[in-house]
């Protein structure tokens, strides 16, 4: 029992040493419910892998949680266009920067996060500017909420999360998935769902949104500079009273003023006006009673991808604020 007990100190000491020299390097660092003489348990930060939902091969994630002496809230982190690893890393377990940046100020607000890889298990390591068909095997419209329902549904397995308290955040390509994950997928339900590109409707291999778990979904959501026109997934981007969009729950929209996805106009046909897809998603939203609240912050000098920017520049200052702005959002759901 004595080396048994050994061992696991041992195993322990090895990790925060390892996590202490470099944040850049991600590997398996504690166990995910360590014991210890004080009650308080280790930090963890460590590569898990999760069920894949659209595929075979199993979903990489990096899992983070402070250490603490209580169950913790999480937020589930879904990646952009480039990928979840950094760009020079061949091996798929460095986490690119902008996620690290992330991990510290989730371990100052004792807040958990689980990052998953959509991409790599699906056979591509970034995924820019793709359009149907092409882009429907990895559509942010329905294959990656149901990944960030896979998460999910890991989290509530362990022990160290609070099950009810659990968020999503995401960026890009992954922001736009977030705000598809937190559609209301009953009360949106139609019998044949499409994606509509260059004026060509795709109905093959397009599944209707994911449904929430049975134990709930997600408390709160936050996207970042998104495609929010969504290949009229959810019908015509411009115009409110076509289709329908209805989130479950409170959703934050962080907008870049320089964004192509934000200043490109759309046709609003309830009054002949143009509007951008981001409004048009909100009002959709608001057409409905059933409707969380969403919200929305322009900035209006940053550019596409200005979370993670230092400096002085637009970006920087659009990114120290987006970023208060979304832990207060957070912690208002998860610490509450």
């Amino acid at each position: 029992m004595k080396q048994v007990v050994s061992m696991r100190i041992v195993v322990c000491l090895m990790a925060l040493l390892i996590f202490s020299c470099s944040k850049k390097s991600v590997t398996t660092t504690a166990n995910t419910n360590p014991s210890n003489t004080n009650n308080t348990q280790n930090e963890v930060l460590e590569t898990v892998l999760i069920n894949n939902p659209t595929g075979t091969t199993p979903l990489k994630a990096i899992l983070f949680i402070p250490a603490s002496s209580t169950s913790l809230p999480a937020v589930i982190v879904q990646h952009g266009s480039g990928g979840l690893w950094s760009s020079n890393d061949a091996t798929n377990t460095q986490l690119a920067s902008q996620f690290h940046i992330w991990i510290d100020s989730f371990r100052v607000n004792k807040i958990a996060a689980l990052f998953i890889d959509s991409y790599t298990p699906r056979g591509v390591k970034n995924f820019p500017n793709m359009a149907p068909p092409e882009n429907i095997f990895l559509a942010a419209e329905f294959v990656r909420p149901r990944d960030a329902y896979a998460g999910l549904n890991y989290l509530r397995t362990l022990t160290r999360i609070k099950s009810n308290k659990i968020a999503l955040l995401g960026f890009s390509h992954g922001g736009t998935s977030v705000l598809s994950t937190m559609v209301d997928a009953q009360a949106v339900s139609k019998t044949t769902w499409s994606l509509i590109s260059g004026g060509v409707t795709y109905t093959d291999g397009v599944l209707p949104p994911a449904q929430r778990p049975s134990e709930g979904g997600f408390v709160a959501a936050v996207s970042y500079y998104p495609g929010a026109a969504m290949f009229s997934y959810y019908g015509r981007p411009g115009t409110p009273s076509n289709g329908k969009y209805i989130p479950y729950a409170p959703v934050m929209i962080h907008a870049a003023g320089k964004d192509p996805l934000y200043t490109t106009l759309y046709t609003n046909s309830d009054n002949n006006t143009n509007i951008s897809a981001y409004d048009g998603l909100i009002l959709k939203a608001q057409q409905s009673p059933l409707s969380a609240p969403m919200t929305m912050h322009v900035y209006p000098d940053a550019d596409h991808s200005f979370d993670g920017v230092t400096g002085n520049n637009e970006d920087a200052k659009a990114n120290l604020l987006a970023k208060k702005r979304t832990l207060d959002f957070l912690k208002s759901y998860l610490l509450n």
